[in-house]
């Protein structure tokens, strides 16, 4: 085996040496910085994936309120209506002015009932841009947990040199 090395051009020993620098290298790297970049990316992972159910909580809450939203115009449109048919029944031919007067009646009721059907729409709309502005400004604290400057740049780029050449300089 020496004379096959030997033919080769090899020297067996300078090839275990490197075997074991090789090896101790690989073995320092898992323990430092592997594991760091792992864990790094794993808490990453986690954020995107808090962000991304506090968008879909965000969808769900939105689609709630526009259900509610519908659900209150179509009751004050059918209370609206219910109204102006009352108003309608109960005038006769013979009152003329009293089924006037109704009518008027019945749609100053249904103008009201719009305007506060349309209220209540504004309100909740209003509402949910709240909720929705908060849940995205913490949502995107949560993902970005602050927004990056320059600066904040410039500095990461310092602190991850100086720990290197404190750490790994050596």
């Amino acid at each position: 085996m020496s004379e096959l090395f030997s033919n080769l051009g090899i020297d067996w020993r300078l090839l275990l040496a490197q075997a074991i620098n090789f090896l101790l290298v690989l073995y320092l790297l898992n323990r430092f910085v592997f594991k760091r970049i792992i864990r790094y990316l794993e808490e990453r992972r986690k954020r995107i994936e808090e962000g991304l159910e506090l968008t879909e909580k965000a969808n769900r809450e939105i689609e709630r309120i526009d259900e509610a939203r519908h659900r209150e115009l179509e009751r004050a449109r059918k209370d609206a209506e219910k109204v102006l048919a009352d108003a309608r029944s109960s005038a006769t031919a013979k009152e003329k002015a009293t089924l006037l007067l109704a009518r008027q009646e019945a749609e100053k009721i249904f103008l009201k009932a719009k305007d506060e059907a349309e209220r209540r729409k504004l309100d909740t709309v209003r509402a949910a841009q709240g909720d929705i502005k908060s849940l995205a400004v913490l949502m995107a604290e949560k993902v970005l947990s602050r927004s990056v400057t320059k600066e904040d740049q410039e500095r990461a780029a310092k602190e991850v040199m100086d720990f290197f050449e404190k750490n790994y300089a050596k």
